[in-house]
């Protein structure tokens, strides 16, 4: 029972959740170009490990009149505020190894925004990231019974990654695609999950508390270039350093990192206070640059290719359900379960042993013989039968198949009137270690 549980609720989650499924990965490979194509703009660092922070000011300090802020976006553009020596203002992408302008700011395109608010929101408001958090828990939980349905094909979960064995096109790519982007599936899946939970305040707290390290201190102002932090400060840790307003002891440099932020008195370069980022505002983070491949080419073209085997799953799943009914559409008994000599029962989870045992009732009633067909789940007594043929493949490790579940537990509750002839016909392949074992039994 415990396969068609997994079996059917994998099915009825996918179906409840198509369109959703169908908006979120068409407009996900929409979106999954906008960090592709921003990596490919020349705002990006490379090497933002090896650039401290002291440096980006000092290049700063000789370019432009005065410094208001320095920020590195989730793009790894580095970004600053700044007054020239003409006097204006201006805000732009620049080197930080050189301090030169690279380029104006950039607003998103048009299809980017369009295809943004349509993932998240369904252009809903509420009601849609409602709904979105709540697909994307579904799309979860499809993932998990599609492992626990591979782990069952395959035999044994040590086994999830040996060879498939190849029934048909859909479902072999469906199993086999399955396995290689399960991971970033189900990241995309529980980031989603995250970010919905965060957007409608259900995390906890994440309010920073700042401790403080030390008093003001009135001393000669130390070049920035010799406070510590600064020193100790990589591009790649940097979110944000906002500048003082003014030369009053009082205001102060306020640094915020992927880490935590910091009070730096302007003068002596020490840490008046700090405050170390919770954990949920660290979760917020990596669940936004998971979940859109910001800021790195390789992750945004696995989340690429993830979304498109997601259609792929959705064809494919879709194809083997409707070929599953189609080949297991009841037969038109012309004759009663008790007025046929001839019981046929079949035990199939895919709808491949149904082809054959159709024949044979085909067959059968050609040769002029009174035929009735069923499954090994409807078992009953027969008044009039000579011969019951069973048609039966095995599932799993040896287990029965999904139309024959309850058959075992039918056998000894149900009494025929006659003595019947019975016959087994298994049906297998030889890939697998059970071959047939079910029938066998």
């Amino acid at each position: 029972m415990t396969i068609s549980i997994w079996g059917y609720s994998h099915f009825l989650l996918a179906i409840s959740s198509a369109i959703f499924i169908l908006l979120a990965t068409v407009t996900g490979i929409v979106l999954a170009f906008e960090p592709i194509s921003n990596q490919l703009k020349p705002y990006a660092i490379t090497n933002a490990d090896d650039i401290k922070l002291s440096k980006v000011i000092m290049v700063l300090q000789d370019e432009y009149d005065e410094i208001v802020s320095i920020q590195v976006d989730n793009n790894n553009f580095v970004k600053a505020s700044v007054f020239t020596f003409d006097g204006d203002s201006e805000t732009f992408y620049l080197d930080p190894n050189t301090g030169k302008k690279l380029g104006e700011l950039q607003k998103k395109a048009p299809i980017f925004e369009f295809a943004t608010n349509l993932h998240r929101s369904l252009f809903l408001k509420s009601t849609g990231r409602f709904l979105v958090g709540l697909f994307s828990f579904l799309f979860f939980l499809i993932a998990v019974t599609g492992i626990q349905l591979i782990i069952k094909r395959q035999g044994d979960l040590r086994k999830f990654f040996s060879k498939v064995v190849k029934e048909n096109f859909e479902q072999y790519y469906h199993v086999v695609l399955g396995r290689w982007f399960l991971i970033p599936i189900v990241i995309i899946t529980l980031t989603g999950v995250y970010l919905s939970l965060e957007k409608f305040d259900m995390l906890p707290a994440n309010q920073m508390q700042h401790v403080e390290i030390a008093k003001q201190q009135s001393k000669e102002k130390l070049e920035l270039s010799k406070f510590k932090i600064f020193n100790d400060t990589h591009l790649d840790e940097l979110v944000t350093l906002d500048f003082p307003f003014s030369e009053d002891e009082e205001d102060y440099f306020i640094l915020q990192t992927t880490s935590g932020e910091f009070y730096i008195n302007q003068y002596t370069g020490n840490v008046l206070s700090e405050a170390k980022k919770p954990l949920v505002s660290q979760l917020s983070y990596w669940s936004l640059i998971l979940h859109t491949g910001q800021g790195t080419i390789v992750w945004a073209v696995v989340l690429l290719l993830a979304c498109f085997a997601i259609l792929f799953f959705m064809y494919s799943g879709f194809a083997m359900s409707f070929r599953r009914l189609a080949k297991g559409s009841k037969v038109k008994n012309k004759f009663t379960k008790d007025t046929a000599e001839y019981i046929i029962l079949i035990g199939s989870e895919t709808g491949h042993t149904n082809k054959f045992a159709h024949q044979f009732y085909n067959a059968l009633l050609d040769a002029g013989n009174t035929v009735y067909f069923s499954t090994l789940n409807q078992y009953d007594s027969y008044k009039e039968a000579k011969h019951i043929i069973i048609f039966t493949s095995t599932y799993g490790e040896g287990e029965a198949p999904r139309t024959a579940k309850n058959f075992e537990k039918l056998l000894p509750t149900i009494q025929q009137s006659n003595c019947i002839k019975f016959s087994v016909v298994g049906f297998g392949s030889l890939m697998y270690p059970d071959y047939c074992k079910y029938a066998i039994e």
